[in-house]
């Protein structure tokens, strides 16, 4: 892929300058060096979504990965 710069785009620099600060990112899941059970997996918060950001529940994560494991006949046992 050939890297283009701002000046081959004609593009000033003040146009791609967002003067808006975002708020500072925020840890939802952090478990210390300890496992989480499903359980407790499923209470953690899911970020608000943005216009470019739509998170998921990471339990939702967790139920797809089982599941396509089991169209292999390979089943979770922890």
């Amino acid at each position: 892929m050939q890297e283009t710069t701002l000046m081959e785009q004609d593009q000033p620099v003040g146009e791609i300058r967002n003067s808006t600060s975002a708020p500072a990112p925020t840890m939802t899941l952090c478990s210390y060096g300890t496992k989480l059970t499903r359980e407790e997996l499923a209470r953690v918060a899911t970020p608000a979504a943005t216009a470019t950001h739509k998170p998921i529940p990471h339990i939702a994560v967790v139920d797809k990965l089982i599941e396509a494991l089991s169209f292999r006949q390979i089943g979770v046992v922890r």
